[in-house]
């Protein structure tokens, strides 16, 4: 589906420069709310200033924008101290999460619209103009971890992934004592293996560059022509299990090699194809799988297009969450100079 939502996951990790004697997320957060030298100071204050404050920077007159991918998003987030609201963006305090829906969209291109009941009805979207809709967002920052949790969702035909790696990588920042965070994106253990158990090996491919003379065996052709070799093997009809692919997947290499003997395939990619939602994931042959599957939302929860699939969302990013402090945490784990 062209509006299908998906999640992208990501981690942040915190880069202290040498004048900062340590690296988490509690030391940076102290130079945010510039109560470094304060003590002493509870989480729950901490983790409220900066709740604050990342309200103030998403809750501006103008959207923050990132001119150069033409994205843009805000909090449109209500009066935080008003208790009778139920805001877009949650803070949980104790759990050191930031959740919430933030609008955002494209801009900068000029379009028409037209209304599709009356054509003749028509207006201009200038380029300042954003064609926005809601996102949700999950960010978990443990205290004593250098390493925080961001979750985006999108659609397959729109996102603010590089808008909001821009806000957070400038967030997770401080000047003299903490440089640019490295972002990176993250597949959980279930997701992957999820497409491990469900999924059928559906074509192999080996690819390589070749000189002419080697390729033609004929000394004479300059070294200067180059060709581009590819063996794509399909299954007719059933597509490999992945037990089949195990199995014969060395005799396969084999086989291919004979083609160029004196040349070994540079890339050789197979494509696991999902059966329950038709997708594909590309995987590098000779590895255990090392697949980089996007995580279709329809698959794990039921989406109605209504407003309560971001309840859904919400639940399953806060499930997913849980699996993933197992994989990236050590227990008690403190990251100190």
């Amino acid at each position: 589906m062209a509006h299908d939502p998906k999640l992208n996951v990501y981690t942040i990790q915190l880069k202290a420069s040498n004048n900062s004697p340590y690296n988490n997320n509690r030391w940076l957060f102290r130079h945010k709310i510039n109560q470094a030298n304060t003590t002493p100071l509870t989480e729950g204050f901490i983790m409220a200033e900066i709740f604050a404050k990342v309200i103030q920077q998403l809750d501006a007159p103008e959207m923050y924008a990132d001119d150069v991918n033409k994205k843009c998003m805000t909090a449109n987030q209500p009066n935080i101290n008003d208790n009778n609201v139920n805001p877009n963006i949650i803070l949980h305090s104790e759990q050191k999460i930031i959740e919430g829906k933030i609008e955002g969209g494209t801009y900068g291109r000029k379009r028409n619209k037209t209304s599709t009941i009356n054509k003749a009805e028509k207006s201009r979207v200038q380029e300042r103009d954003a064609i926005t809709e809601d996102f949700y967002f999950l960010l978990y920052t443990p205290f004593n971890s250098s390493k925080s949790v961001l979750m985006i969702q999108s659609f397959t035909d729109d996102t603010i992934d590089s808008v909001m790696k821009k806000f957070w990588q400038n967030f997770f920042s401080f000047p003299t004592d903490f440089n640019h965070p490295k972002i990176e994106r993250y597949i959980p253990n279930s997701i992957i293996n999820d497409i491990k158990n469900n999924s059928t090996i559906s074509s192999l491919s080996f690819t390589t560059e070749v000189l002419g003379q080697t390729l033609l065996e004929d000394p004479i052709i300059q070294e200067d022509h180059e060709f581009v070799v590819k063996v794509e093997i399909k299954p007719l009809r059933n597509e490999l299990t992945v037990e089949e692919y195990t199995g014969i997947i060395d005799r396969i290499i084999h086989k291919v090699q004979r083609f160029l003997p004196q040349n070994a395939f540079n890339r050789r990619t197979g494509t696991l194809r999902d059966r329950a939602t038709d997708r594909n994931s590309q995987f590098e042959i000779g590895t255990d799988f090392d697949i980089h599957p996007t995580i279709y939302l329809s698959k794990h929860i039921e989406l109605t297009g209504q407003e309560s699939d971001f309840d859904r969302i919400r639940d399953f990013c806060f499930r997913l969450l849980e699996e993933i402090k197992t994989e990236i945490y050590p227990q008690h784990a403190v990251q100190e100079r």
